[in-house]
This record gives C-alpha cells, sequence and structure tokens, in this order.
C-alpha cells in the first residue's frame, strides 16, 4: 500500500478522533487544545490515557493498512453500559483506475479534509444528546491473518485486540459526511445512529 496514503490517513483518523470526542461531549471542553489543521480549527484531547489508547488504535490501523486488510474501521460512542450511541464509520476502498498525477500536490484532499471536520461540527448537533458517562471504542474490520499477526508484533502486544461476532445490527439513520478519493483509494465516512 502507498506510503502517502497510510500516513495520510493515519493523520486524519488522529483529528477525526479528537474532534468526535470533543464535538460528541464524550469528554469535557476544558481537557482538548486547540490547533489548526486542514486550516481549520480542530481538537486534541490532553489526557494521557485517552492519547494512548487512540495512539494504539492507530499503530493497528497503520500495520492493517500497510497489509492492506483494513477494510471498515468503527468509531463508537457508547453509553454508560457501553452500548453504542452513534458509529462514525471509516469505509476504505482501492479504487480499479487510478491517474498518478491526479491530485499531485494534494489539494483536493487537503479540502476534502477540511471539509470533513467541518462537516463534523455540524452533523454531531442532529443527534446530540444528555447521556452522562459516555466513552467509546475503535472497531477495526479486518481479516484474521491480520489479526494473529497483529497479536504477535512486538510494537502492538501491550494493545488486546478482541475479535467480535460478525452480526449485522439495525441502526434508526445513516447520514453521509464524506467521500473523497487520496492515492487511488476511496475513504467513505458515515454516521449510523442507534
Amino acid at each position: 500500500m502507498d506510503n502517502c496514503f497510510i500516513d495520510i490517513t493515519v493523520e486524519f483518523l488522529a483529528v477525526a478522533f479528537h474532534n468526535i470526542l470533543y464535538y460528541g461531549s464524550v469528554y469535557p471542553g476544558n481537557v482538548f487544545d486547540t490547533r489548526r489543521k486542514y486550516s481549520v480549527v480542530v481538537y486534541r484531547c490532553r489526557h494521557p490515557e485517552v492519547n494512548h489508547y487512540i495512539n494504539s488504535c492507530l499503530k493497528s490501523v497503520e500495520e492493517c493498512l500497510k497489509c492492506g486488510t483494513l477494510r471498515r474501521l468503527e468509531f463508537a460512542v457508547t453509553n454508560d453500559e457501553y452500548n453504542p450511541i452513534v458509529k462514525f464509520v471509516f469505509h476504505f476502498d482501492k479504487n480499479s483506475v487510478h491517474e498518478e498525477n491526479s491530485d499531485a500536490y494534494l489539494v483536493q484532499v487537503e479540502q476534502n479534509l477540511r471539509a470533513f471536520c467541518l462537516n463534523l461540527n455540524t452533523i454531531i448537533g442532529k443527534f446530540q444528546n444528555n447521556i452522562e458517562n459516555k466513552s467509546f471504542t475503535i472497531f477495526l474490520h479486518t481479516n484474521e491473518s491480520s489479526a494473529v499477526s497483529m497479536s504477535i508484533n512486538p510494537d502492538l502486544q501491550e494493545f488486546p485486540y478482541v475479535e467480535v461476532e460478525d452480526k449485522t445490527e439495525d441502526c434508526e439513520r445513516i447520514l453521509p459526511l464524506r467521500r473523497f478519493e487520496l492515492r487511488g483509494y476511496s475513504i467513505d465516512t458515515y454516521v449510523e445512529i442507534k
């Protein structure tokens, strides 16, 4: 897999995760710092345990992307019983046709990432609720061989992997966020509201 795609995707997911936590009011606003990314203000949590969890997940994402086995990632905001309230879904597809010189300077990619961040701010208001004690979980949809190789990788061993049964869940509605192309891959982003 293209290293540029991997680097940009992992960086984008880090920004997305922290902003979902901020706009979803999973943690109080005072534990976030503001930064500029993609020419807009974004948020980053200062809590070391939250950052450790997110960074560990992102290492796993990077490993799956390198192997070409990550198909879908779900960032679920959960209630106090750890049941998902809402899922932010990132779906990855390899394009069969890719023009090498298309968006060579990544201008369109940056515009799409900026649009995602701005859209996130407005769309979260559509399902905000007053549930206290929210938390979050990150689900990686990959294959079994990838899961096994990550579990024996010494760089990833401190992070536990739990296989989840393949089951279909109904959701009340799906709200699309953004679809964009990046170095021969498509990333679809949408929200599943429970």
